[in-house]
């Protein structure tokens, strides 16, 4: 018994190598290339394991700090050691593929790199460009036959004559300079079963109109924001033809996720399924040109999607606008109404959502502690349906005791006939109003109001 003390069993060399492969296929490739030194078992494994992940960006900070020859020594070892990877690679088919790169002279090899995992029949594919060039693809890309997932930043998308992703399903767009107008719906008519689409941006293109039209798609997420710092350094005196313009048609969409302080117009149409929707949505008042006012934008945005069941709409709009009129929102059963920070609630937009959604059972009004704009709360001439029959639930978050906020919760409160229960969270004032939020009558006998410090 003596004698095994200080001894250990290697179990997990023992492991089949179909297993020991699954395992080295969640570390990035520099790890799982270097267990090749652990002993003669492992020498090989790597070369079957099917998940790849070059990452340039893990010293990216410190790269900058280094000398131009440095650099150069640094990029080369990087550029042999993918090189030596792909060469020595034996699997079949490459499951995952991941290209994180930051410098120059890495960016005329990112062709070959993808070309050869393109080859390999990638089902997932992620080039991160953190350089500020962006990089062209490959034609090869665009008519991959197993690419399901495509995630690309910081590239350019010049599509050529034939784009064919058939096995497409999710695509997430970071940072991408589109070659014209067309060039994103030319690229989505592409891929046939596509069900999620991410796309962030920055605009400082002259992309006017962005497109998304997908008959299968079921998840949208659009983030799109102004470089403030160049609009100021716009001419003043010179005119764009016309406004951002986002437009959505797609008919199996579920769930919709956008925040937009840049598009001027909204045409959102076709979308019988969308259930769930998530709104930001930034006055483009802040820009020194403007085309569209704020109310004729929102009555777009929010007729768009009369089906709506769960909606968190966020607006700041810097007054409460007026030019607008509410489809009735018969399926909505959650309403989460916010602003910014440091904008107040559009007071008249949430009595018309009160009046609008006949059937609402959940509001959460959150977000205006830092605001000190001076409001009245004017409710709606009849107390709306969903008070009477429908509104079980009310959180009010962000409390900072402004008197339109106490307006408010007293007339949900006296008017919400079957309320079960009103969550307020004080916390973010130093006042204590206790007393007067409690005394406020109630219309339904069986409220709790739950009061959080």
């Amino acid at each position: 018994m003596d004698s095994d003390i200080g001894k250990s069993e290697d179990k997990i060399s023992k492991l089949p190598d179909a297993l020991l492969c699954h395992i080295l296929s969640f570390l990035p490739t520099k790890y799982s290339v270097g267990t090749s030194a652990l002993s003669t078992r492992w020498q090989y494994l790597w070369t079957s394991v099917p998940n790849f992940d070059f990452d340039e960006s893990v010293n990216f900070h410190e790269y900058a700090l280094l000398s131009k020859r440095r650099q150069k020594e640094v990029d080369l070892s990087f550029e042999d050691f993918v090189n030596r990877v792909l060469l020595l690679s034996d699997a079949p088919c490459f499951q995952k593929f991941h290209l994180n790169i930051g410098s120059l002279r890495l960016l005329a090899l990112v062709d070959t790199w993808i070309s050869a995992a393109i080859k390999r029949n990638v089902q997932d594919l992620e080039l991160t460009n953190m350089y500020d060039i962006n990089v062209r693809l490959p034609i090869k890309l665009f008519t991959s036959k197993t690419l399901v997932v495509l995630t690309l930043s910081g590239v350019f998308l010049d599509i050529p004559v034939s784009v064919l992703l058939p096995s497409l399903k999710s695509l997430k767009l970071d940072s991408v300079e589109f070659g014209d107008e067309d060039s994103l719906q030319e690229f989505l008519i592409g891929c046939p079963i596509l069900e999620n689409l991410f796309i962030e941006r920055w605009v400082v293109d002259k992309q006017g109109v962005l497109n998304v039209s997908v008959p299968m798609l079921k998840r949208l997420m659009i983030i799109c924001y102004r470089d403030d710092f160049l609009d100021q350094m716009d001419d003043p005196n010179e005119s764009d033809d016309q406004g951002c313009k986002l437009m959505i048609d797609a008919p199996q969409l579920e769930d919709l996720y956008l925040a937009d302080y840049v598009s001027e117009v909204f045409l959102l149409r076709n979308l019988p399924s969308l259930s769930k929707v998530s709104f930001f949505v930034g006055s483009t008042r802040l820009r020194r040109r403007s085309f569209t006012d704020d109310g004729l934008r929102m009555h777009k945005l929010l007729n768009g999607i009369p089906n709506v069941k769960f909606l968190d709409a966020n607006f700041t709009c810097q007054t409460d606008v007026n030019d607008y009129m509410l489809p009735t929102f018969h399926n909505l059963t959650q309403l989460k109404f916010g602003a910014d920070f440091d904008t107040s609630w559009n007071l008249k937009l949430l009595a018309d959502f009160l009046r609008c959604s006949p059937y609402l059972e959940v509001l959460i009004l959150t977000g205006s502690r830092f605001s000190d704009t001076a409001k009245c709360w004017n409710p709606p001439q009849e107390v709306p349906s969903c008070l009477l029959l429908c509104l079980k639930k009310i959180q009010i978050k962000e409390f900072s005791g402004k008197d339109y906020e106490l307006d408010v919760i007293e007339y949900l409160l006296s008017n919400a006939k079957v309320l079960k229960n009103m969550t307020i969270n004080c916390q973010y004032t130093n006042d204590c109003f206790c007393g007067e939020l409690a005394a406020f009558p109630r219309g339904s006998k069986t409220c709790q109001l739950n009061l959080l410090h």
